[in-house]
């Protein structure tokens, strides 16, 4: 049986309850030298970002923050004494494991048993150096297994004998199967012994592969004795050993916040059923042990070989540079509010916020919201380098402030269309916003009424006679599919072009809410955009040749200061209206059709009445937004009415914790479509002279495919045992919607 939960368990917490007293991370202070000084530092950290970039691990807000951090610093200390051109790989080595890192621990990349899938393809691809048959990997593949089968492994495997290669990839494979049982564990949420954590820990770490490579880097091979070879692993575990429990205690107050239940500090407190503060001076004792024993492991080598001082130097150089990264780089530190109490190691967690990049901003952002709100109003999240901004006061004023800029899009969405709409201000903004505006108002929108209408008559058509359905397949991700498609003058007549639409669209909708910056995203997001664009091409050229009524005959007759739009914009403003005009609208319209079903009286009503749709799409909207965050840059020091963003920053307008503020919306938590001149003010559209375009065409879309569901279908109702979840954070909302009609 797991253990009771305490206060502050982060098996429970999620970020919400959390240790009463603020936590003390001690100093550890380990008695080795660290690595000499490189010369050539500024070499190695280019030539790694420039690498990444190339193979797609990190897009350009990751390059800046790693240019300007020292997170590639450990990375640049391994390398010890090893010639530049096998430190160059090296670096790059560190910063491929440090990305899988940030893609296991981000969720939900590694869930699903797809991080299982990852390892038997490194596998594969170490073993036979090829993904198939053809000895080809394919360009579409996951931009690491690419990136490890062109350049790393090719240019690694011939550092040391066949012995070394054995055990380097042993050590790889340990490492990410250590990583894949942790994962498994917190979907199943499985307890862990004390016993059964540190081997874990040790493997998940990674910190023997490393040594591996630390050894071919600068070819020694302390196992040429075979007497040796029990010492050295001895001596090596120890070594992994401290590196990963240090990092486990300067990481506790990450982790408490963030929901993380596998750390040395929370192990111990559960199993020994201690408090917080004896379970990290417990942990901190067994960093001193450990370090005594490696102490007296190495000594032992001394004595055996004396005049022979090499791997233990390197690793005691190593452990040292490990231990100086995790005591003072952020990445394992979430920032708290009270600075002063910072510099005296204390970590008061209930002025640290949550981040971004927890999970639990997926599962349920509702309660992380209300501590923002309540707490943190205005504050800084450390992973991701964004303010956070919660409450509807302080979202409103961030969206209308003419300091606030858009030019955060130039790295959402700048590399995939280049510059943009999204991505302008000022004039420039207003000239392009207007060639689009009349599009979607006036005599327009009855032209796009008629398209609704068609559509979803021909989707429900399609239901009758089918005793269950699922409303996400069969309506709600395909009517603005179609809708928008119409309007562009695009083909969306038959079920495959409806799908390869609505993945183009699903894909790029992700690529610009890829504040996580996993590099399938970044990758996959380029090659669908070139397919796109060449599915796009000829009905471009066609309407160049004959104009039609539609989007893109309107597109191609615009001008800018006299001149036309390049092929280039339109291009980019048919990818932009395609995925935004269906993404959220699917979303919102799932999440109505939700609150219609679920919420007692609501579907009655508006069926007796149906002008309420209106009603019952604001409140969802409201409380419901499928688009839960909007990120602006400060062009200048923002004063909002909670605090101040500094100029330069990135915020997260987060409008799905506005949209339940209590301060602006009475009993926020419920259902009310009597709230009418209340439910009107959320965020679900934006704010300022950003406003969403579509918004009336949205709002049409959604509320006449509702009504006419209702009327087509008045039995509508849950299938037997089915509950719908809302899932996600980009677009919230849920995966299905399985119904009886």
């Amino acid at each position: 049986m797991p253990p009771a939960h305490r206060e502050g368990d982060p098996g429970t917490s999620h970020g919400c309850h959390l240790p009463p007293t603020p936590l003390i991370i001690p100093e550890i202070r380990l008695p080795f030298a660290g690595p000499p000084a490189r010369t050539d530092s500024d070499r190695l950290r280019k030539h790694a970002l420039a690498w990444a970039q190339r193979y797609g691990l990190i897009g350009r807000r990751g390059a800046y923050r790693l240019s300007t951090t020292s997170l590639l610093d450990l990375g640049m200390a391994l390398c010890g004494r090893a010639p530049t051109d096998r430190a160059e790989i090296l670096v790059c080595w560190y910063l491929w494991a440090l990305t899988l890192d940030d893609r296991i621990d981000d969720g939900p990349w590694a869930e699903s048993g797809e991080l299982d899938r990852f390892i038997t393809a490194v596998q594969d691809l170490t073993e036979s150096g090829c993904a198939d048959p053809s000895g080809k990997v394919s360009r579409f593949d996951d931009p690491m297994l690419v990136a490890l089968v062109d350049d790393l492994w090719p240019q690694t495997k011939c550092w040391g004998g066949e012995r070394w290669r054995h055990r380097l990839m042993r050590h790889l494979i340990q490492h990410l199967r250590a990583q894949a049982t942790l994962v498994r564990m917190r979907e199943t949420d499985t307890a862990l012994t004390l016993a059964e954590y540190l081997p874990l820990r040790r493997d998940s770490f990674g910190a023997l592969f490393f040594f591996d490579l630390i050894d071919a880097a600068e070819t020694l091979d302390p196992y040429e004795h075979s007497a040796d070879i029990e010492w050295w692993n001895t001596l090596r575990e120890h070594g992994a050993d401290i590196i990963a429990w240090t990092n486990d205690i300067h990481s506790i107050a990450k982790d408490v916040v963030c929901g993380e239940r596998f750390n040395l500090v929370s192990i111990i407190a559960d199993t020994a059923g201690i408090d917080w503060p004896a379970a990290i001076e417990a942990a901190h004792q067994m960093v001193n042990t450990v370090v005594a024993q490696f102490t007296a492991v190495a000594a032992q080598h001394a004595s055996h070989r004396p005049g022979v001082a090499t791997d233990p130097d390197r690793l005691r150089q190593v452990v040292r540079a490990a231990g100086d990264w995790h005591q003072t780089v952020s990445r394992y530190r979430l920032h708290a509010t009270d600075s002063t109490a910072q510099a005296n190691r204390q970590v008061d967690l209930k002025l640290t916020p949550p981040t971004l990049k927890s999970r639990q901003f997926e599962i349920d952002p509702y309660p992380l919201y209300e501590r923002l709100r309540t707490t943190l109003p205005i504050a800084y999240d450390e992973p991701t380098d964004v303010w956070l901004v919660s409450r509807h006061v302080d979202v409103k004023a961030a969206l209308t402030h003419p300091g606030a800029s858009n030019n955060n899009y130039a790295w959402q969405i700048g590399p995939l269309l280049g510059h943009t709409m999204v991505a302008m201000d000022g004039c420039e903004h207003a000239q392009h916003r207007a060639l689009l505006s009349p599009s979607f108002r006036s005599k327009a929108l009855v032209a796009l009424k008629a398209s609704i209408i068609s559509v979803t008559t021909d989707l429900l058509a399609h239901m009758r006679g089918r005793p269950q359905v699922d409303l996400i397949a069969d309506f709600t991700a395909a009517l603005p599919v179609r809708v928008m498609a119409h309007a562009l003058g695009l083909p969306a007549g038959t079920c495959e072009e409806v799908a390869q639409l609505k993945s183009w669209c699903s894909i790029g909708f992700a690529y610009m809410g890829n504040y996580r910056q996993d590099p399938a995203l970044l990758t996959g997001g380029l090659s669908n955009r070139d397919s796109f664009y060449d599915f796009i091409q000829p009905h471009i050229d066609a309407r160049r040749a004959e104009p039609k009524v539609d989007l893109i005959s309107q597109l191609l007759a615009a001008q800018v200061d006299g001149q036309p739009l390049s092929e280039t914009y339109v291009r980019a403003y048919c990818a932009i209206l395609m995925t935004a005009g269906s993404e959220t609208s699917h979303g919102a319209l799932a999440n109505l059709i939700v609150n219609l079903l679920n919420e007692p009286g609501v579907k009655d009503a508006v069926m007796a009445d149906p002008d309420l749709m209106d009603n019952a799409l604001a409140e969802t909207l409201r409380r419901n937004p499928p688009l839960q965050l909007i990120l602006r840059e400060a062009r200048e020091s923002l004063e909002l009415p909670s605090g101040t963003i500094p100029s330069g920053a990135t915020l997260a307008c987060l409008i799905g914790s506005a949209n339940r503020d209590p301060d602006q919306f009475t009993d926020p938590d419920t259902f009310n479509m009597s709230r009418t001149h209340q439910a009107t003010s959320h965020f679900a559209f934006g704010a300022g002279r950003h406003f969403c375009l579509g918004s009336m065409l949205a709002r049409m879309e959604i509320t006449i495919s509702a009504r006419m569901l209702l009327q087509t279908f008045p039995n509508v109702r849950w299938a037997p045992g089915f509950q719908p979840t809302e899932r996600g954070f980009l677009n919230r909302c849920p995966d299905r919607l399985e119904v009886l009609l």
